[in-house]
C-alpha cells in the first residue's frame, strides 16, 4: 500500500472539532478508547478467525468496474474532513450522520486499518442485507440500521462475544428469549438471520419509542435502556447522544460513531479504493417442513447430491447438525433441488428417516455402525432377504443414491451398506448391489429419467465460426483475461452486450475478438 498522511495532525483535528455537534467539542480526549482496547474494533477483528466462508467459485468483482475513480491497485485514498462530512450529511437517511473526530477514527479503521476485513463484510452484505431491508421496511424503521449488524457481528451469524452476546445481532440469552428466540441444545435462533432481525426490529423500535431519537436508541442497543437512562440523567437531563456521550460506557461511546463510520463507507467503499468479495453462497432457497425425522444435514446433503456447506450457511442456527425430532413441523432452508428431491421421493425418505429414532435404539445404532466397517468377505456372504435377488445397476450421469434407491423400492443406507459406500459417493460407470424382488427390477428397468430442462445448457455457448472466445475457469475477471489476450476491457464487453461481469460462471464463453 502506498504511504498514507497521519490522520490525526494538530490542525486538522481542530477543524474536526470546529464540525461537531452542539456541546460535543466539550468532551475530554479520553473519551476514545485506545485503539488496543476497543471493543468495537476487537470485534470486527475476530471476524478474520470466524470467517469460514469458502473461497469464491466464480471471481470476485471486477475492480475495474467499480474502481470509477481510476486508483491503482494499492492506492489508500484519503479525504479532508469538509469533504467526509458533505457525504455524510447528503446521504438519504433519517438517522442524523454527524461529522466529527469520533466518527473519523472508525472510517480510519474500515477504510485504512482493516480495509481488507470491510472488502469480505461488503460481500457478505449481499447475502444478509435484503433480509434485514425487509423486515425494517415491514416494522416501518430507517433502513439504514441495517448497517447496525455490521458493527454487532461483522455479519458473521455465529458471532460470539466475551459476554455470550450471539448471532448477527448478538441477542444475550435472556434479551433473545424476551423476544421470542429459542435456544436449546439443537438451536439457537439468535443465530437465525430471520427471527433475529425480527426480534431486532422489535427492539429498536421500543427504544426509539421511549427516547425518541434514534442515535440513544441505538445507543441503548448496545448498553441496554437503563445505562442510557442513567446517562441522561447524570447530564441533567440533556437528550443529545454527543451530550451524553461521557456518561455511557466505554464501548458505547464507540458504538454509535462506528455506526455512522460504518453507515460512510458501505455508501462510499469504491471512493476509498474498497470493492465487495464474493462469498459463493446466497440466501436463495425453499423450505422443508420436517417432523418426526431423524436425519443430519450431512445425510440430507448425500441423499441430494449436495453441498453440506449450503445446507450449514442457510441454517447457522442449527447446534448439532441434526434436525431435531419433534411432533412440531422443523422448517429447515433448503437449496431449491434439495426440495425437489424431498418432494420426488417423500415416502422412502419418510419410511426410512421417520421412524429411525424410535426403532433403533442407540446401543442398536452403535451396533449398526459397526457393521458398516466389516470386510468384504462378510458382505460377500450376504444372505438376500427372503423373495429378494440380487441385481447390478451401473450408475448414470445425474444419478444420487436416493434416487436410485427409490427407483427399486429399497433403502438409500442399504444401497450405501451393500456397496460399502463412503459417504453415499457414487460414480458415473458404477455397478451397484442390489437386492430387490423381481416386480421392483422390472420397474425400475422401465425407468426413463425426465429430460433435462433447456435452462440447463451452458450460459452463452461458444458459436461455430470466427472469432476467438474464452471458456471462464475458476478465479477469472476481466482484467485477467484482458491481458492476458492483449486486449481491452472495453473491447470484450462490446463483442458481450449481456454479459454480467461481476457475475462471471465458471463454464462461460466469452467471445474476446
Amino acid at each position: 500500500m502506498i504511504a498514507c498522511t497521519s490522520i490525526w495532525g494538530q490542525t486538522r483535528q481542530s477543524k474536526l472539532l470546529e464540525n461537531m455537534p452542539d456541546g460535543a467539542s466539550r468532551l475530554e480526549s479520553n473519551l476514545l478508547p485506545p485503539e488496543t482496547q476497543d471493543p468495537v474494533q476487537e470485534r470486527f477483528e475476530d471476524f478474520v478467525n470466524n470467517y469460514h466462508y469458502a473461497e469464491p467459485t466464480t471471481t470476485t468483482y471486477d475492480s475495474l468496474l467499480l474502481n470509477t475513480e481510476r486508483f491503482e491497485p494499492d492506492e489508500v485514498p484519503t479525504y479532508e474532513p469538509q469533504v467526509l462530512a458533505s457525504r455524510l450529511y447528503g446521504l438519504p437517511t433519517v438517522i442524523p450522520m454527524d461529522y466529527n473526530q469520533y466518527v473519523q477514527r472508525y472510517i480510519d479503521v474500515y477504510t485504512i486499518r482493516k480495509r481488507d476485513l470491510t472488502g469480505k463484510v461488503l460481500g457478505l452484505s449481499r447475502v444478509y442485507f435484503p433480509i434485514f431491508e425487509e423486515y425494517l421496511d415491514r416494522a416501518g424503521l430507517p433502513i439504514e440500521l441495517k448497517y447496525l449488524s455490521v458493527v454487532e457481528s461483522a455479519l458473521d451469524p455465529h458471532a460470539r462475544s466475551r459476554v455470550g452476546a450471539t448471532g448477527l445481532w448478538q441477542f444475550m440469552l435472556g434479551t433473545g428469549r424476551m423476544y421470542g428466540l429459542q435456544v436449546n441444545s439443537f438451536v439457537d435462533e439468535r443465530k437465525d438471520p430471520y427471527k433475529s432481525t425480527e426480534a431486532a426490529t422489535r427492539y429498536l423500535k421500543n427504544a426509539y419509542e421511549e427516547f425518541g431519537d434514534w442515535l440513544l436508541a441505538i445507543a441503548s442497543y448496545n448498553c441496554g435502556p437503563g445505562n442510557v437512562r442513567k446517562a441522561i440523567a447524570r447530564s441533567g437531563g440533556k437528550r443529545n447522544f454527543w451530550e451524553i456521550m461521557p456518561y455511557l460506557p466505554r464501548e458505547t461511546r464507540g458504538y454509535v460513531p462506528a455506526f455512522i463510520a460504518v453507515t460512510y463507507v458501505f455508501n462510499y467503499a469504491s471512493l476509498h479504493n474498497i470493492y465487495p468479495v464474493r462469498v459463493d453462497f446466497t440466501m436463495s432457497q425453499d423450505t422443508l417442513h420436517l417432523r418426526h425425522m431423524d436425519i443430519t444435514l450431512a445425510e440430507i446433503a448425500r441423499l441430494s447430491n449436495t453441498d453440506v456447506d449450503e445446507l450449514r450457511y442457510l441454517n447457522p442456527e442449527l447446534q448439532r447438525e441434526h434436525i431435531p425430532y419433534s411432533s412440531q413441523d422443523y422448517v429447515l432452508r433448503v437449496p431449491p433441488r434439495v426440495a425437489t428431491y424431498f418432494a420426488t421421493y417423500h415416502r422412502s425418505l419418510r419410511a426410512e428417516y421417520g421412524k429411525r429414532r424410535n426403532a433403533t435404539p442407540p446401543t442398536a445404532a452403535v451396533a449398526s455402525a459397526s457393521s458398516r466397517t466389516s470386510s468384504s468377505s462378510t458382505r460377500a456372504s450376504y444372505s438376500p432377504p427372503p423373495g429378494t435377488q440380487v441385481y447390478y445397476y451401473t450408475v448414470q450421469q445425474g444419478d444420487v443414491v436416493g434416487s436410485i434407491a427409490d427407483r427399486y423400492g429399497v433403502g438409500a443406507s442399504q444401497i450405501a451398506n451393500w456397496n460399502n459406500l463412503y459417504r453415499y459417493r457414487i460414480r458415473v460407470g458404477q455397478k451397484l448391489r442390489i437386492y430387490t424382488t423381481p416386480a421392483k427390477a422390472a420397474q425400475a428397468a422401465n425407468y426413463r429419467p425426465e429430460p433435462r430442462p433447456a435452462s440447463t445448457a451452458p450460459a452463452n455457448p461458444a458459436p461455430s465460426g470466427t472469432g476467438t472466445y474464452h471458456t471462464v475457469r475458476s478465479g477469472d475477471t476481466l482484467w485477467d483475461l484482458a491481458r492476458r489476450y492483449g486486449v481491452s476491457v472495453d473491447q470484450i464487453r462490446r463483442l458481450n452486450p449481456s454479459l454480467d461481469a461481476s457475475d462471471l460462471k465458471v463454464g462461460q464463453n466469452i467471445r474476446i475478438r
